[in-house]
């Protein structure tokens, strides 16, 4: 089937568990491996995936609830994802939203880094005991589109300077946007973490690429806090706000709330124009963003 014949830029991939790695207490980097992710585009930065979590009530269905995901070729989410809310919540699988933290179609395999959550929610659970040969289904942009851009909020346009800031689910987008900088770029990282043990990024950082590290309680303010502080030194003259002229984009995510209110200031108080700011929210505290 080609490209034309698809209704979309994504399918679904049904993959399994091949290996399971330990990065740190609360970093489990779980390589998935399928001969349907020859198709799977290799685009990186902070493409997103989303994680289809099985359900043990359907393991002759690859644990997958009935709402056509697996047809071929894969429904436009306005269907599957309209059948999916339409089956009881109980008897629906889970949907998670990730960042492969790599891509080796070649290899008919994807790495995916799952920051586990305390109190786990059911991506943390399942990430935890995740063994090979657990079945999954994933959905991700398909190479035999072409290039879409779907999924991918990261585009710094033509800006010379860069701040990148996030908590722990961010870490593995924000190492692809690092790795994709054009040389000599001038690149802040402000990476949010709950205990050292977990930061898994700032020592992976190129060369070049400067690094903050600043701990936080899942949803608090220090991640603001570190933003403000690093902003205040930046612009033509210490103290004032940056402008476009500035040249700076800048990248977000983590839990929803942090990142608003990051955006919030950077936009409304800083002066960074709205369009050199992406911004996602992964996760958000006390509940899920998705289902």
């Amino acid at each position: 089937m080609t490209g034309a014949d698809r209704p979309w830029a994504y399918s679904a991939f049904a993959v399994e568990v091949a290996a399971t790695r330990w990065l740190s207490p609360r970093f489990v980097r779980i390589t998935l491996r399928g001969e349907a992710l020859a198709d799977f585009a290799p685009w990186g930065l902070d493409q997103r995936i989303k994680v289809v979590l099985p359900m043990a009530r359907f393991a002759e269905n690859r644990g997958l609830a009935d709402f056509g995901l697996l047809e071929e070729p894969t429904p436009h989410p306005s269907d599957w994802y309209a059948r999916w809310k339409a089956l009881d919540e109980d008897a629906r699988n889970v949907l998670r939203t990730y960042t492969p933290s790599a891509i080796r179609a070649d290899r008919r395999e994807i790495d995916v880094d799952f920051f586990l959550h305390e109190p786990a929610g059911p991506a943390s659970a399942w990430a935890a005991s995740a063994r090979a040969g657990d079945p999954l289904v994933i959905t991700g942009p398909d190479a035999r589109m072409g290039w879409t851009g779907y999924g991918i909020h990261w585009t710094p346009g033509d800006a010379r300077r860069f701040l990148l800031v996030g908590d722990e689910t961010a870490f593995p987008a924000i190492r692809s946007i690092v790795a994709s900088l054009p040389a000599g770029a001038r690149a802040h990282v402000i990476a949010g973490v709950g205990d050292a043990a977990d930061d898994v990024l700032t020592g992976t950082l190129p060369p070049g690429v400067t690094a903050a590290r600043v701990r936080h309680v899942e949803g608090d303010d220090a991640l603001l806090g570190a933003v403000r502080e690093w902003m205040r030194g930046q612009g033509p003259e210490r103290g004032r706000a940056p402008t476009e002229d500035s040249g700076l984009a800048v990248w977000l995510a983590g839990e929803s709330g942090v990142v608003t209110g990051i955006r919030r200031h950077l936009v409304h108080e800083a002066g960074v124009p709205k369009e050199r700011v992406s911004f996602l929210g992964y996760w958000r505290r006390g509940g899920a963003l998705v289902g």
